[in-house]
């Protein structure tokens, strides 16, 4: 059984650099591979397919042949009860979605930093792969920090992926090797979606990810009972 699953978050060939193009693929890739350890299933095939922007992979998830089972996953970009709005802004823009599409339909909440936010650790774990540098007085475990510490994720303030920029600038040293300003000092880390995701999505540890993301828990219930009923 082969399940595609369009993402937004990536891009497409075109005009932009190949550091670019490779770390959109980059994403693909573990976002691939992060999903098929999620359903821990050898009879599941998971293919994910990469878009630009939400309703370009909305409009592609709902033009898709029916040769496969397609999901969609996408950033919600509010709270979570604020769910079915989503597909109101859709249909506001055009973009109408059946019934049966909408149920095959799962949400970041409200982004895909989400998770990274949920499971700190994965980003200790990257960290470490970089060499990355703790600044002194920052040696806390990352689930300690105060943006995130006793916090329910989904219903931050604040955007995940702007809280990721927080954590890593006030944490972590900047690299040695990264870009300096115009002063020529070293510039703080900066987040980025393309650069550094698809190396904590390698260290996210699907099961217990799962205990904690009610959307992730609910997409893999519906691939397997969609592959049990055939």
């Amino acid at each position: 059984m082969v399940v595609n699953v369009y993402v937004e978050g990536g891009v497409v060939n075109g005009n932009v650099d190949a550091t670019t193009n490779n770390n959109s693929e980059a994403l693909r890739e573990e976002l691939n591979r992060f999903m098929q350890r999620a359903l821990n299933r050898n009879d599941i095939s998971i293919v994910v397919k990469k878009c630009s922007g939400y309703k370009e992979a909305a409009k592609q998830f709902i033009n898709a042949t029916v040769e496969a089972d397609n999901y969609l996953y996408v950033d919600l970009d509010r709270k979570p009860e604020l769910r079915d709005e989503w597909f109101k802004s859709l249909s506001d823009d055009g973009i109408e979605m059946s019934q049966d599409k909408i149920c095959h339909v799962s949400f970041w909440i409200q982004e895909m930093e989400a998770w990274f936010l949920k499971q700190p650790e994965a980003i200790e774990l990257w960290a470490e792969d970089e060499n990355l540098r703790r600044k002194p007085g920052h040696n806390s475990p990352l689930s300690e920090h105060p943006s995130i510490k006793d916090k329910d994720i989904e219903r931050l303030q604040q955007k995940a992926s702007y809280l990721m920029g927080v954590i890593l600038r006030q944490v972590f040293a900047p690299q040695e090797k990264g870009k300096k300003s115009a002063s020529g000092k070293i510039r703080d880390l900066k987040y980025g979606k393309l650069r550094h995701a698809p190396g904590i999505i390698a260290h996210l540890n699907p099961a217990d990810l799962i205990t904690k993301d009610n959307e992730l828990k609910s997409f893999c219930v519906k691939v397997q009972e969609e592959k049990n009923s055939k």
